[in-house]
């Protein structure tokens, strides 16, 4: 086990922490090359503040024992949701959608971000709990439930690439739970099925980017616009990039929102493909050790707590490098630790920090 060993039998596992460190200083890097002789230039400084915010989350989540917080992780969903119906009420519309909380003048908040790490508490809680190892139709029941309610609040935001995020929790639920095949057939057909019916739900906007995701070339100056200046910056980089700084969609501001969504690009322009492998690869690392802890946790509770988080913060991986690339329609959803967002980098480290609680517990007795 590669772990840094602490008293009482406690260990940090170091290779999920030094990947999720790397990955953090890489984003403020690239944010910083970025936003330079922009009007947001400084937000690479203030990235760096709240990845302290983000450690000092980490480290409370270490310390403070999961399995507390599997108990008390009703009350903690409970919770969670408020925000989410203020917003519907309250909130206000940024980039079409009531997402954010303002925190004073420089900051917002998306309370969806925490909403998913208590809902995957509460998950973790149903499994913890079940004394069948046969997954029954009232657990399915319930596990729809619980992630369904707030992945509907946020739909009505209406915040569709945030509402993906939190499907993940289904899917490993099932699969933790043993579901045959087919009651995956079954899925498959409903999600099929609702698809088609939620088109005539979704926004304007949205189905253009559908749209621009199925003919790219239909709307290169409109919807389709980001996609293309994403894959010119992909290709124009090469197999070892430009040099920091030395990109041209980048810096001479062709790729939009290029320190949140594509910040994938900026590092594929700058750095080329061996920056992409290197992110890719550091990303691979966090994930496999994760994997790794689930396998040694000592109860099935901390198990699917790290398959859970792991499987959001994997999914938001597959869909923002995809969408860099065309493979996926342009949904909103970040890089995790790399791309700039207070409540995304805050709550992913949450996640890492509740990830090494469960492998920091694992030989104590208390």
């Amino acid at each position: 086990m590669i772990g840094r060993g602490l008293p009482g039998g406690r260990r940090i596992d170091l290779v999920v922490l030094g990947c999720a460190l790397a990955l953090a200083a890489l984003g403020v890097l690239f944010i910083a090359s970025a936003t330079t002789g922009t009007h947001n230039e400084g937000l690479a400084g203030r990235q760096a503040i709240l990845i302290g915010v983000g450690l000092v989350a980490m480290i409370a989540a270490i310390l403070f024992d999961y399995r507390m917080l599997l108990k008390f992780s009703f009350a903690i969903y409970c919770v969670s949701l408020l925000p989410l119906v203020y917003l519907l009420t309250f909130g206000e519309r940024i980039a079409n959608v009531r997402s954010w909380i303002r925190v004073g003048k420089y900051f917002q908040f998306q309370p969806a971000e925490l909403a998913k790490i208590a809902t995957a508490l509460l998950v973790a809680y149903l499994f913890e709990n079940e004394d069948d190892a046969r997954l029954h139709a009232s657990t399915i029941f319930k596990l729809g439930a619980i992630v369904g309610i707030p992945a509907f609040l946020v739909f009505l935001q209406p915040d569709m690439g945030l509402v993906l995020t939190f499907m993940p929790l289904v899917f490993v639920g099932l699969f933790f739970g043993g579901l045959p095949a087919r009651g995956w057939i079954a899925i498959g057909v409903i999600v099929m099925m609702l698809a088609g019916g939620g088109w005539f739900l979704l926004k304007d906007y949205q189905k253009a980017r559908i749209g621009t995701f199925l003919n790219p070339d239909s709307d290169v100056l409109g919807s389709g616009y980001q996609v293309r200046q994403s894959k010119i910056a992909v290709g124009s980089g090469g197999f070892s990039g430009k040099g920091f700084r030395g990109g041209t969609q980048s810096q001479l501001r062709f790729l939009p929102v290029q320190h949140t969504d594509f910040i994938l690009a900026v590092i594929a322009e700058e750095w080329g493909f061996l920056g992409v492998i290197l992110v890719l690869g550091l990303f691979a690392g966090l994930f496999l050790r994760a994997l790794k802890l689930a396998q040694t946790a000592r109860d099935r509770g901390g198990v699917f707590l790290i398959l859970g988080l792991t499987g959001m913060m994997f999914f938001s991986v597959m869909i923002n490098a995809s969408m860099m690339i065309g493979l996926a329609p342009t949904t909103g959803i970040p890089l995790p630790l790399v791309s700039y967002g207070g409540s995304s980098i805050a709550t992913t480290f949450l996640a890492i920090g509740l990830i090494l609680g469960v492998e920091y517990r694992r030989f104590a007795n208390a």
